[in-house]
C-alpha cells in the first residue's frame, strides 16, 4: 500500500541515500539492502532499528559532536544494538556493535563481548588515568557497562567515535553471575564524593561506588525497583538551590529524595511518570558533556504486551524528553515534555481558535479535512461552562477520550488546571500514541496498530457543547 504520502516519504528516502552516511560504522551490520522505513507501522520520527528485535534502552551518551545510543537487539540473544544521530531526530542505524558469545549471528561477526548475552546497562564518557586503565589510552572514550549473562557486570569502550568497540580485559569487573542476575547497571559520576556510582537492580536497587569504574565497593540498598534502574538530580520548581534526586525502575515507577554519595532518601511515596501500558526502561544521556545540559530520556515503547504485527522490524523507542520537577498537588512530580527539537522538523501547522465543538463534529466538524499520520497536536479547552459527558479525538481508529465527569483521559487521572482549562498534546506516529498534559506531569505511551491507509482525525463531543480555546496540528517530516 502506497497513498501519495507515504510515495512522497518513499521518493525522499531514495533522494537521501545519495547523502553521505554517516562517519561511524558498526562492528558488523545484519541487516539487508532495500529497507525504505515505509513499511505499515514503521514510525517516522521514532528510532526503530532496520530489522530484527529492539527492546531496552541500554546506554545514552554524547561525544564526538554527536549522540549515540546503544539498544538491546535481538529477539533469541540480545546484542548491542547501535544507533547514531546529528541532533536526537535523524538517526543512523549502525548494525551491531556489541556482540555476545553466544550471538546468533554468522561467524564473520566477531564475538566482541563478555557474556552469553548483552542485558541491559548505560553509559558514560571518560578520559585521561580512568581512560587509560580501560582502553591503554587516556584519550577520550565512551563506556557502556552492561550485564554479560553468565559473566557480571562489564565494560565495552570505544575511542574512536564509536567506529570500533572493544570488551574490557578485566572483565567481569564486578557482581560476578552464573545467570542473569543481578543486572541493569546504571552509572553516574557523583561530583559531591568524586566518585562513580553504581545502581544496580538487586534485591532492590542497590547502589556502589568506585574510583574508576573498576573496582566496585557496596555502598547501600533500598527496597524499591523492577529491572533497569536510573538516576539523576533535578531542581525543583526550577530551583538551583533545591535539588532532588529521582531514582525509578523500568515500569516508570520512581521516588523523590536525597542521595549523599552512599544512600538514597526517598521523601514521598512512590509515584510513576507514565501511565501508559507501552514505557518501559527509560535511561537518561550522560549528563556533564551534554550541550543543553538537560535529562533527556528515551525509553522503549512497548511493554512486552505483543506488539502490533510490524516487520521486518519488531518495536521501537519512544521520542526524546526532558525531565522535570514540579510541585503538582502537593507532591514532587516528574515531568516529561517532547524536545524543542522536534519543531524542526514540523511540515506544516494548521491552528484553530475559539470554536464550540459537539456531537455533530463527529461526521463534518473542524477537522473534517485534515489529512495526518504523523503529527504533533495540541488542544486547550475551557471547561467551565460545558455540558458534555466526553471530549473525543477520532485519530483513525483509535479514540483518545477525556471523561468530563470522571476526569479520565485514557482511563487515567487528569484533572483540569486551576481555570478549569484542559490541555492535551499528543505526538502520533504511525503506530506510536504520546499524550502529555499537566505541564507533563500527566505522560501517557502507548504503541497502537493505527490503519495504515487512514489518515483522518476527528474532534467531537458527547452529551453536549465544548469550548475550543486553541488547537495546533503540526504535520511531522519524516526523519528516514
Amino acid at each position: 500500500m502506497n497513498t501519495p504520502h507515504r510515495l512522497l516519504a518513499a521518493i525522499t528516502t531514495v533522494l537521501a541515500c545519495v547523502l553521505p552516511a554517516s562517519f561511524v560504522q558498526s562492528q558488523y551490520d545484519p541487516h539487508p539492502a532495500g529497507i525504505d522505513y515505509q513499511e505499515d507501522y514503521r514510525n517516522q520520527f521514532h528510532f526503530s532499528p532496520k530489522t530484527e528485535w529492539m527492546n531496552d534502552i541500554n546506554a545514552l551518551i554524547y561525544a564526538d559532536g554527536q549522540y549515540h545510543m546503544l539498544y538491546q537487539w535481538g529477539k533469541a540473544i540480545r546484542h548491542g544494538g547501535y544507533a547514531t544521530s546529528p541532533d536526537l531526530l535523524h538517526w543512523e542505524d549502525e548494525g551491531v556493535a556489541l556482540i555476545p558469545q553466544e550471538s546468533f549471528l554468522p561467524a564473520e561477526a566477531e564475538r566482541n563481548v563478555s557474556g552469553a548475552q548483552v542485558y541491559s546497562g548505560s553509559g558514560v564518557v571518560i578520559s585521561g588515568e580512568t581512560a587509560e586503565k580501560i582502553t591503554g589510552s587516556t584519550k577520550v572514550a565512551m563506556v557502556m557497562i552492561y550485564t554479560g549473562t553468565k559473566a557480571g557486570t562489564c565494560l565495552a569502550w570505544s575511542n574512536d567515535g564509536g567506529t570500533t568497540w572493544h570488551d574490557y580485559s578485566g572483565n567481569p569487573v564486578a557482581n560476578r553471575t552464573k545467570g542473569a542476575d543481578p543486572r541493569d547497571p546504571c552509572v553516574f559520576f557523583h561530583e559531591p564524593t568524586n566518585k562513580w556510582i553504581l545502581a544496580l537492580y538487586e534485591n532492590g536497587t542497590t547502589l556502589y561506588g568506585s574510583d574508576d569504574l573498576v573496582e566496585w565497593k557496596q555502598l547501600s540498598n533500598i527496597d524499591f525497583g523492577f529491572e533497569c534502574p536510573d538516576m539523576f538530580e533535578l531542581p525543583l520548581d526550577g530551583n538551583t538551590d533545591n535539588k532532588k534526586w529521582v531514582l525509578h525502575d523500568a515500569n516508570g515507577s520512581y521516588l523523590v529524595g536525597q542521595f549523599d554519595g552512599v544512600r538514597f532518601t526517598p521523601e514521598q511515596e512512590t509515584l510513576v511518570m507514565d501511565v501508559g501500558p507501552d514505557f518501559y526502561a527509560g535511561q537518561t544521556f550522560f549528563r556533564p558533556n551534554l550541550p543543553s545540559g538537560d535529562v533527556i530520556q528515551i525509553a522503549w515503547n512497548d511493554h512486552w504486551n505483543g506488539g502490533i504485527g510490524e516487520s521486518p522490524w519488531e518495536r521501537n523507542a519512544t521520542f526524546p524528553v526532558k525531565i522535570g520537577l514540579v510541585t503538582h498537588e502537593g507532591k514532587m512530580k516528574v515531568t516529561r515534555t517532547p524536545i524543542q527539537a522536534i519543531k524542526t522538523i514540523y511540515q506544516d501547522t494548521t491552528t484553530w481558535t475559539n470554536k464550540t465543538i459537539t456531537p455533530q463534529d463527529e461526521k463534518d466538524g473542524l477537522l473534517k479535512d485534515v489529512r495526518a499520520e504523523a503529527f504533533d497536536l495540541t488542544a486547550t479547552f475551557d471547561l467551565s461552562d460545558t455540558n458534555a459527558d466526553q471530549l473525543v479525538f477520532q485519530i483513525a481508529n483509535k479514540e483518545i477520550v477525556y471523561d468530563i465527569e470522571k476526569q479520565l483521559l485514557l482511563g487515567k487521572p487528569l484533572k483540569p488546571d486551576d481555570d478549569n482549562k484542559l490541555t492535551v498534546r499528543m505526538l502520533v506516529d504511525w503506530s506510536s500514541l504520546e499524550v502529555f498534559s499537566a505541564g507533563g506531569v500527566f505522560s501517557y505511551s502507548e504503541q497502537f496498530a493505527f490503519t495504515p491507509d487512514d489518515e483522518s482525525v476527528h474532534l467531537f463531543t458527547r452529551g453536549g457543547k465544548v469550548t475550543l480555546e486553541k488547537l495546533q496540528l503540526n504535520r511531522v517530516k519524516s526523519t528516514w
